[in-house]
């Protein structure tokens, strides 16, 4: 079996992260309603004549910077290779960042900072579902192209036309989940997840497979995103419920601390986790307590895939990650296709949407892309467990 190499700190890794951005942008404004900056692979794509802009909106503050941080340190790598490869058929590309902070009302006015830039001419973001939702009416209405790399809702693409995302919809991972579950043949299972919308859309899936497999669900907890720190109540009721295996819905950052108190609360029962916990910030925040999780993810370790090394090997190169997860695969493909469509058909929004509507079998870091009815692609999910502080591949 394959072991994933893990960084050897979080706090170096957004470190360095950050210190790539310095070198390729500068802080452009900051605004009560959202943080800007941008991204540049020269200096002279800060010519708004010469320039194609594109806008990152994710968290890059809170209990999801990382993710947010991941996505902005791939775009800059990636922003500088497209412009020193020449651009958009010659014009340079400037990526402006914005912070949502993970929060829907901070999406929404990030989303009309955005709009009002009349140079901005297609967006990615955000990461989760709810920021993802109350964002994508602002873009739609103004006709501009958004592609989220993660957020899976089932409501997110039905917005409108331009509307994409990179992941699939939330529903198949619940579904992946229960169906491993039952094939490791657990008859008593139980699940905690965050009251968002992330959460209750992909809990229901699970619970509609567990429950027509015969599966026993003994006990199904939810808790407030951000506002809840202590899970013993909610974990204690799931150990006197008898649960064999439990399904942790969440972010890495609440997983982290389920796990955590799980194991001063001596619960030996088999943990599973979504695919948003297949990063090194899990496995550093949880460290002990994450020994034994398995974890879903859309990458396959020994990929001979071309895109997937070829960005390993820019990451590598310009960043301080090793074990590159689906934020920073996800994240390219939606610039990637970007990029190739602007330079196919220019910049007009509709021209854009049409352009990725049609196409077939892309190649992306995560394999090939074609969108469904839905604007989703259709991918593969592999498992993991963490063994010895680290991720090892244990089949699909």
């Amino acid at each position: 079996m394959k072991k994933m190499r893990r960084i050897a700190g979080i706090t170096l890794s957004v470190i360095m992260m950050i210190s790539a951005l310095a070198g390729c942008g500068e802080k452009k404004e900051e605004t009560s309603s959202g943080d800007a900056g941008t991204s540049e692979g020269t200096e002279a794509a800060g010519n708004a004549e010469g320039t194609v802009k594109i806008a990152l909106y994710g968290p890059l503050t809170g209990n999801n910077a990382q993710y947010g941080l991941t996505y902005q340190a791939t775009l800059n790598a990636l922003c500088e290779k497209v412009n020193s490869e020449g651009g958009i058929n010659g014009r340079n590309v400037e990526v402006v960042v914005y912070d949502d902070k993970n929060d829907p009302k901070e999406a929404l006015n990030v989303a009309n900072l955005i709009v009002s830039d009349p140079e901005v001419v297609a967006v990615i973001g955000s990461q989760t579902s709810s920021p993802t939702l109350a964002a994508a009416p602002v873009f739609e209405e103004a006709g501009i192209p958004m592609i989220t790399p993660q957020a899976s809702h089932v409501d997110i693409t039905p917005t409108g036309d331009h509307i994409f995302s990179i992941s699939c919809l939330a529903t198949f991972e619940g579904g992946v989940i229960a169906q491993r579950m039952i094939a490791d043949g657990y008859k008593k299972v139980a699940a905690i997840y965050a009251n968002d919308d992330y959460g209750l859309n992909i809990i229901e899936r699970w619970k509609t497979d567990v429950t027509e497999a015969g599966l026993e669900i003994v006990d199904v907890e939810e808790y407030i995103s951000g506002q809840t720190s202590d899970f013993t109540p909610l974990l204690s009721k799931i150990k006197e419920a008898g649960a064999e295996a439990v399904y942790i819905v969440p972010s890495y950052a609440d997983t982290a601390m389920i796990c955590t108190q799980m194991g001063q609360l001596d619960m030996d029962i088999q943990k599973y986790a979504c695919s948003m916990c297949y990063t090194d910030a899990f496995l550093e925040a949880a460290g002990e307590a994450s020994e034994g999780t398995k974890v879903c993810n859309f990458i396959y370790p020994e990929t001979t895939d071309e895109t997937f090394i070829a960005l390993k090997k820019l990451l590598n190169e310009k960043t301080d990650m090793e074990n590159i997860d689906v934020y920073a695969t996800n994240s390219h493909d939606a610039f990637m296709l970007l990029v190739d469509a602007m330079k196919e058909v220019g910049t007009d929004g509709d021209a854009i949407v049409k352009w990725l509507s049609n196409v077939k079998d892309w190649p992306g870091a995560c394999g090939p892309i074609t969108f469904d009815e839905t604007r989703h692609p259709e991918k593969q999910l592999f498992w993991f467990q963490v063994e010895d502080g680290a991720f090892t591949y244990i089949g699909q």
